[in-house]
């Protein structure tokens, strides 16, 4: 009976060891989450800070009067762009750089 004593009291010990053990690496995991959870909210808000930073996004939206047909500037005033030349003015200067030939 004495023998079966002992095997208990060593196995309750070697369970206790093993207990311990685990406990310790729990809380070694728990730290660990705690940090991993913490640098990915540090990752998070400067991602979210970059954006917003005068950065374009990664994905463009098209435009959805598809042809910019008009330019209005802050003060209101529109700008019509370049003049182009008529069919009459491209044939005078045609005629002309003719003649210089």
């Amino acid at each position: 009976m004495e023998e079966n004593g002992k095997m208990v009291t060593q196995q309750y010990k070697g369970l206790e060891t093993q207990f311990a053990q685990l406990s310790q690496q729990f809380t070694q995991m728990s730290q660990q989450q705690r940090t991993t959870d913490f640098q990915l909210g540090q990752l998070t808000t400067t991602v979210g800070s970059m954006q917003n930073k005068g950065k374009f996004p990664s994905t463009t939206e098209p435009n959805p009067k598809e042809h910019c047909k008009a330019i209005e500037l802050r003060s209101g005033t529109k700008y019509q762009g370049p003049q182009l030349p008529s069919e009459d003015d491209i044939e005078k200067e045609t005629a002309e750089v003719e003649q210089e030939k």
